[in-house]
């Protein structure tokens, strides 16, 4: 029951997809390989020139031509990229259907609407989301940020905000995350699921009695029939024999 994020969902954002260049940017880009294709020539020859006279030093030439296709190739390579990489032409990008997209794809364009128009809290909330789903826990919390101050406070927006966190800690619930939760369980008192991460903010801290009392409290207010009671009850008892366990090893350590 303990908050389990996915470490292998915390990677980098991979580019899968080429922007627009203008034509400026691609003067530059076939500037940047002509004049990288003129150096390595050169030193091509001067090594060519080197080596001429000195009939034992083939080897070393031929080596050394081999070097300079590699080096061409990776200068060609990093300024074109990875063929095998699937691309899009930004526009392209911007012009499909919004449920056509992946979800790398979706981050994508929304980064490009927020960077229209920064003040769109309805953005917002969608990109912070985006970036949580895909890993990029750090700017979750940054545009998580942007949208707490765009829209204000909600239970939703809190508890995501709170996750980021807790996703960019590596699973750890700090105190900024949990007075996140806090607030949460304070504007929906009948949602159980920031009382849910609460319990698990005092677990992580072996708090096992304030867990237990939280979650008892919002069983003993709250309707028979409210959504997540089984949840609850589960993370009650979950938390009172981890907390026996607990004792039973203090016990121990004692003898």
């Amino acid at each position: 029951m303990v908050i389990d994020i996915n470490k292998n969902r915390i990677h980098e954002f991979k580019a899968n997809f080429k922007r627009d260049c203008t034509s400026e940017e691609s003067m530059q880009k076939a500037h940047f390989g002509s004049a990288l294709f003129v150096i390595m020539t050169k030193i091509q020859e001067n090594f060519a020139q080197k080596f001429r006279k000195d009939h034992k030093s083939i080897r070393t030439f031929m080596i050394l031509g081999a070097l300079f296709i590699f080096f061409v190739t990776w200068g060609v390579y990093s300024l074109t990229g990875n063929p095998k990489v699937k691309s899009y032409f930004f526009s392209e990008l911007m012009n499909k259907d919004p449920k056509m997209l992946n979800e790398y794809e979706k981050v994508v364009r929304l980064q490009a609407l927020f960077f229209r128009t920064p003040n769109d809290g309805k953005i917002a909330d969608a990109l912070a989301v985006g970036y949580f789903e895909i890993g990029h826990f750090q700017d979750s919390v940054n545009t998580y940020v942007d949208a707490l101050r765009l829209n204000g406070e909600s239970p939703q927006r809190l508890v995501g905000y709170g996750l980021a966190l807790v996703g960019y800690e590596n699973g750890v619930i700090t105190q900024e995350a949990q007075s996140a939760f806090q607030k949460a369980a304070d504007l929906a008192p009948n949602d159980f699921y920031p009382f849910l991460l609460l319990a698990s903010a005092f677990q992580q801290a072996k708090k096992f009695t304030q867990a237990v009392q939280i979650l008892q409290n919002f069983l003993d207010r709250t309707p028979e029939d409210i959504t997540g009671r089984s949840q609850i009850e589960a993370m009650i008892a979950y938390l009172r024999s981890v907390s026996n366990q607990d004792a039973g090893e203090v016990l121990e350590s004692l003898h």
